[in-house]
Order: structure tokens, then sequence, then C-alpha cells
């Protein structure tokens, strides 16, 4: 069955992407280090979201402190108590929403420093530092989906932080804002995507580069047999992460023929014995059914559901 679909994926990738021309995973592997605003900016991202990652996998949320609370409601002692406990994870909570909201604000502008054509091409470095960055947004939206305790914390701390205005490190208008945003599925990709929504309106090439990437990590994980197993992962999760993102950010969203995303190569390369051994496939078959807006729309091609089956 495995030689059967090599023949079947032959012609299918007989012709490289022309913009960009990398197409080897070592090109990126051993990019020189580029230094400009950008590049220097991306890796604070880089940083913050691996911080990030690390606080989610320790997270420790204040389940019994919350359930006595809740049970007691007049018990002005028991409230105090958990809203005090909270004050930590609360603190790391806004932490969370800032770095996120400047990751939102600084994507549109590494969009657009690598938009003109062959400028991917030009800065290996920096497209190999966006791939990771991609992964690490879908990694941190991932963890958030697995810690229910992070929302029912801020929650508890919403409806508190009026009676304890004085202890309170976040406001109470902030503390709506947050409690919006992290009740988001992804809030990470929600936020990127809708910082990108406005750049769009004024220039839809603006997502371009997202489909490029998703293109070039297609092309290298089906073509390039020195390609390892981590590096399979990386590209397969950024390529998912940079077609959720454009889905998210444009009026059409990603699963239509002038995305820029050759959509039925990306999604058979996913699905294709080459990534048989990635214990990510699952996950990423999932970002694209529920962490998108229009895979599920009318006029969805009717392959794109038929091959993530």
């Amino acid at each position: 069955r495995a030689w059967s679909f090599y023949l079947a994926m032959g012609n299918f990738f007989d012709h490289p992407p022309t913009d960009p021309t990398i197409l080897e995973y070592r090109v990126l592997q051993n990019a020189a280090k580029s230094f400009s605003p950008v590049s220097e900016d991306i890796e604070t991202h880089l940083t913050n979201l691996k911080g990030i990652l690390e606080w989610l996998d320790s997270y420790k949320p204040c389940l019994d402190s919350i359930r006595l609370a809740l049970s007691s409601p007049s018990n002005t002692e028991l409230q105090s108590k958990a809203f005090q406990e909270l004050i930590p994870n609360v603190v790391k909570i806004e932490e969370f929403y800032k770095k996120v909201t400047l990751l939102g604000e600084f994507v549109p502008l590494l969009l657009a420093s690598l938009e003109a054509e062959g400028r991917i091409d030009n800065d290996p470095y920096l497209t190999r530092q966006f791939l990771r960055l991609l992964q690490l947004m879908n990694k941190v939206d991932a963890k958030k989906m697995m810690s229910p305790g992070l929302q029912n914390d801020f929650s508890f701390y919403r409806r508190s932080v009026g009676k304890f205005p004085d202890q309170a490190p976040v406001t109470e208008t902030s503390a709506n804002q947050i409690s919006m945003w992290i009740a988001e599925a992804t809030p990470v990709a929600s936020q990127v995507s809708t910082q990108l929504k406005a750049g769009v309106r004024k220039d839809p090439t603006t997502v371009l580069v997202l489909a490029k990437l998703a293109n070039m990590s297609a092309w290298i994980v089906y073509k390039d047999h020195d390609v390892t197993k981590v590096q399979k992962e990386e590209l397969m999760v950024a390529m998912v992460e940079s077609i959720v993102v454009l889905d998210r950010a444009a009026p059409r969203g990603a699963f239509h023929k002038d995305s820029g995303v050759m959509l039925k190569k990306c999604l058979k390369v996913l699905t294709s014995p080459v990534c048989a051994e990635l214990e990510c496939v699952a996950g990423l078959k999932n970002s694209l059914k529920y962490s998108t807006i229009h895979f599920d729309k009318a006029d969805t091609p009717p392959f794109v559901s038929s091959i993530l089956e």
C-alpha cells in the first residue's frame, strides 16, 4: 500500500515551488544567523513562548480552595483565602496574555519582512526561526487546551475581583478582557490572526507568506530523504499552524484554490506513509478540523474532509 501511494504521489510533486526555492532542510539548518531588528525580535518571542510552555507544563490550579469557596459563598474567610491563593497564577496568566499580545503585534511585521518574492530564500535563518515560532504557537495552544484549570482559576478571579479590589493585581476591566481571551480554545492562534486581519483588509497578499511556508514544509518532508523524524515533526506542525492562522486571518480562509496553499499536496503529505512515524499527526489533523474557521463551510472542497478522515 505504501508503494502504491508513492506511485500515486509521483506526478503530484514533479514541479517544486518557485518561491521559495528552499527544497532541503539542510538549507534551513545550516543558515547563518541574520542580523536585523526582526531577527532580534523573533528570538525574544521564541524565548517567551518556550517560557510559557514550561509554565503550562508545571501549572498547578487552585482546585481545592476554589471548590471550598464556591461551596460556601457567604464565608468571607474562604473567599479571601481562595482569592489570595489565586494571585500568583493570575499574575502569570496576565503575563501570558501580554506576551501573546506582543506576539500578535510582531507577526504582521515578520510577514511583511518576508513578503517580497525571493525574500524567504534570501534569509533562510529568519525562515527557520519563523517555522520554530509557528511550532511553538501550536504547542502552547495544544497545552492550554489540556489545562482547564487555567480558565477555571481565572474565571473565579474575575468573579471575585470586585470583592477584593485593593488586593487585585489585575483590574476588573483587564480581567474581563483576559477572561474572554483565555476562553478561546486556541488563544495564541486567535490573537495572532486577529492582529493579521487588519493588514489583510488593506493588502490580501499579506498572509501569502504563510501559504509559502506551508507549501515549502510539505515539499521538504516528502522529497528530502535526509530529513529526520524530529525535523519532519517541526515542519508538519509549522505547516498546519500556517494553514490555521491563514484560515482565521483571511476572509475566505485557507480552504479554497486561491489561498496560495497547495492544499491537496499539504494534506496528502500529512496523512501519508512519510509521516506515519510521527505521533503528532492525529493532533494536527484535529487542528485543521477544529482550530480553523472554514473547514466545514459549504464551499470547502470535499477532498479536504475526505483526506483528513
